[in-house]
């Protein structure tokens, strides 16, 4: 083994955007160690090295009891006028204008939380986005986050109004299916992962966690305002927010059941951590807790709602109802769940920065596993790209799996489960049926985790139920009856044209989009890697330069003579490298 050369230097940036701030940390490996391996093992190295400096530092700065806390809406605020958030036609498609909760509803520092929206006339579908931001899970913690972050934890600085990109875009090219929809976006002020339900500072801290009450309190006020007559509800956020979608998505649909022409969905983007023992490092000076322990932490310091049947589940380790393949059998309301497989958040925080080959096992065997535990999942999209969040990022369409875009797979599976519950099909998920064979092997020992099941150990072989059985009949039924469909496609008959065409649709949609390549940055579509320095994309060669490969070796490896590859194309590169280490 060759000898290893010094890696690593850090750059910091700042985001200014209106959908996130903060300081994110890259960090470029200028010189790695070299190892001598077979061919494709080396390119498969190489290409891993490609995106080896490029995690996200999301540094952590940072029990569910009666509180009784009710807020609610008085009967004249359901009458009362409701030009606060109608505007003109030319202001409404452009801004989500700010509007604030009552005073007892706040965000960590006291003040007031609340939330923007874009009230649309044309449309009965709301999307309500839980913003990003991590959390803070002790005193000290959440006085570090005050001091570097003060943005995260109070409402006094929030603009007036502002735009939304991605799924909450009111622009038809960048948001082909929802841009007409009613946006809201919902501010991360509570530190808790909108779990909190403490209304009063403890603990000698100066802080209130009340996440959990401000998601209730955004939807009573929507209900004043138009949502009562809405025939969709999707409640959708990134990463702290995703992890919030899942933790409070069956409790919102309980409080809107009297609503029986609403259907309610769920999309979690970047939320679905995993809770594998983090990479045997030393401590870089800093003092934040894993992943995993700042939530085991920040549970009965928030005072967290969670969910009856996960918690009845994990009731001696309620920290495993924040981990998505933990909690996603126990939910009864349909989740659309969006995942790179390999998510800078947690790469960081679990790896740090990777220098040497046991690094990269690990990530690689991260990677893996992540897949695994998307196996038993019914609606997914998962890239296999070095990323975090994408929901109301201006290029989300660009992201692709097999051709078919995130906002396509996003519509077709909101189509369909709307349909199968229109048609009296229940939930128009599969939930439920991972619920019934993750309960089979916990009967015994309620309190103990099903972690194999959940994370892609296959489906219970037993006998199946007299649910089951019905759900393959159904399954066939509708088989039978899109094949029926087909056969009368030609008929012509107008009266059933609309009929006809949602058959189509509903026979030939696919919700499974897992990537089959197991190395990251192996999709074309992934987010390009800049360098924080210039803001510019990384050309490739130069990049291999800098990591010490030998740019002519690589040529006589790959048969193509230097001067093509020097000027090749970025993607047909990456292309032909795929093809090497397959």
């Amino acid at each position: 083994m060759g000898p290893r050369l010094p890696c690593c230097k850090s750059h910091e940036y700042t985001t200014d955007t209106d959908t996130n701030k903060g300081t994110r940390e890259v960090y470029i490996p200028y010189a790695l160690w070299y190892i001598p391996m077979a061919n494709a093992h080396r390119i498969y190295l190489l290409i891993l090295l490609f995106v080896s400096g490029f995690f996200l530092t999301c540094e952590l700065t940072g029990a569910q009891n009666d509180l009784s806390l009710t807020y609610r809406v008085s009967a004249e605020r359901i009458v009362q006028d409701t030009s606060n958030y109608v505007e003109t036609r030319s202001a409404e498609q452009k801004f989500l204008k700010k509007y604030m909760l009552s005073p007892d509803v706040t965000c960590n520092d006291g003040s007031p939380a609340g939330f923007y929206v874009r009230h649309s006339n044309s449309s009965k579908t709301w999307i309500v986005f839980l913003e990003e931001g991590w959390c803070c899970y002790d005193k000290a913690s959440c006085e570090e986050r005050w001091s570097r972050a003060e943005y995260l934890m109070s409402s006094k600085e929030w603009p007036e109004t502002r735009t939304g990109g991605g799924i909450l875009s009111n622009n038809a090219a960048e948001n082909p299916y929802w841009w007409q929809a009613n946006h809201v976006f919902v501010p991360y002020c509570t530190s808790d992962i909108w779990t909190g339900r403490r209304a009063e500072p403890q603990h000698g801290s100066k802080f209130t966690f009340m996440g959990s009450i401000v998601i209730k309190q955004v939807i009573r006020e929507l209900l004043t305002i138009g949502l009562a007559n809405a025939n969709a509800l999707i409640l959708s956020g990134s990463s702290a927010g995703g992890v919030g979608v899942m933790l409070n998505l069956d409790p919102i649909q309980k409080m809107l059941r009297q609503y029986s022409g609403m259907s309610v969905h769920g999309i979690t983007d970047s939320g679905w951590f995993m809770d594998q023992q983090p990479y045997d490092i030393e401590d870089e000076g800093g003092s934040s807790a894993s992943p995993v322990e700042a939530v085991k932490k920040g549970i009965p310091y928030w005072h967290s709602q969670i969910p009856s049947r996960c918690r009845n589940l994990y009731i001696n380790e309620p920290s495993k109802c924040f981990i998505g393949y933990k909690i996603y059998p126990t939910l009864s309301v349909p989740l659309f769940v969006f995942q790179w497989l390999y998510d800078e958040f947690q790469l960081k925080n679990d790896v740090g920065t990777p220098v040497t080959k046991q690094q990269w096992d690990y990530i690689h065997k991260m990677g893996e596993r992540l897949r695994k535990s998307l196996l038993n999942v019914t609606s997914v999209f998962a890239p296999s790209c070095v990323s975090h969040t994408v929901l109301t990022k201006k290029d989300w369409k660009n992201i692709k799996i097999d051709s078919v875009s995130l906002p396509t797979a996003l519509h077709c599976w909101q189509t369909e489960t709307r349909f199968a519950k229109m048609n009296g099909n229940g939930n128009g998920n599969n939930n439920n049926y991972n619920n019934n064979n993750s309960n089979k092997s916990s009967q015994s020992r309620p309190g103990r985790a099903n972690g194999n099941h959940g994370a892609g150990g296959g489906h219970n072989n037993k006998r199946l139920t007299k649910v089951d059985r019905q759900t393959v009949t159904d399954n066939a039924t509708k088989r039978k009856q899109n094949k029926m469909h087909r056969n009368d496609h030609r008929s012509g008959a107008l009266i059933h044209k609309k009929r006809r065409r949602h058959h189509k649709n509903h026979g030939s949609c696919r919700h499974q989009h897992i990537q089959s390549c197991t190395w990251p940055q192996c999709n074309n579509s992934c987010p390009k890697l800049q360098n924080p320095a210039t803001g510019e994309e990384v050309d490739f060669i130069e990049l291999l330069q800098s990591f010490g490969v030998s740019i002519p070796s690589l040529s006589t490896e790959l048969g193509i003579d230097m001067e093509s590859l020097v000027h090749m194309d970025q993607d047909e590169l990456l292309n032909l490298l795929t093809q090497q280490s397959n």
